[in-house]
């Protein structure tokens, strides 16, 4: 069970997302279509999934790694995909290929970044992590767009 302080942080942040429409009695809070029976606050699994996807960190940024097919949006980088076991005809050769994959993982992942910086704001529910203010891009292109909007920042 959540504890009551979640859902009050839930209901405040719809009240000012600009993705959810006005909040209605017995409307779906998220696409606000009349809620079937048994429903208190999402007409379906999906529009809950929806609302998580664009407010709650963690998921943002694995729905907007998903979304952008695991490539960096700038240079197209991808990243390594982890070996399956099924590939491998002995046990030696699947845990090397794993190491190669984890050492790989290492240079090579992916990050996410807020186009409209966070701010610290990762741990909470909030609106910076709204979808379209994410993109996936490599430690090389983070690294040039964090660096512009440092320099960016000190100019103004």
């Amino acid at each position: 069970m959540k504890p009551p302080h979640a859902e009050r942080k839930r209901d405040l942040l719809l009240a000012v997302c600009s993705l959810a429409p006005p909040a209605a009695d017995g409307a779906c809070a998220w696409c606000a279509e009349p809620l079937p029976p048994r429903r208190r606050i999402w007409c379906s699994d999906r529009c809950g999934d929806a609302f998580w996807a664009n407010h709650w960190w963690s998921v943002a940024r694995s729905a907007a790694k998903r979304r952008d097919r695991y490539r960096c949006r700038r240079c197209g980088t991808r990243a390594p995909k982890r070996p399956s076991r099924a590939a491998f005809r002995t046990e030696p050769a699947y845990k090397t290929a794993m190491r190669a994959y984890r050492a790989a993982r290492r240079t090579e992942r992916l990050e996410v970044n807020h186009i409209d910086p966070a701010l610290g704001r990762h741990g909470q529910l909030s609106c910076v992590h709204h979808l379209d203010n994410l993109e996936t891009l490599c430690p090389a292109c983070h690294k040039v767009h964090t660096s512009a909007l440092r320099t960016e920042r000190a100019s103004a």
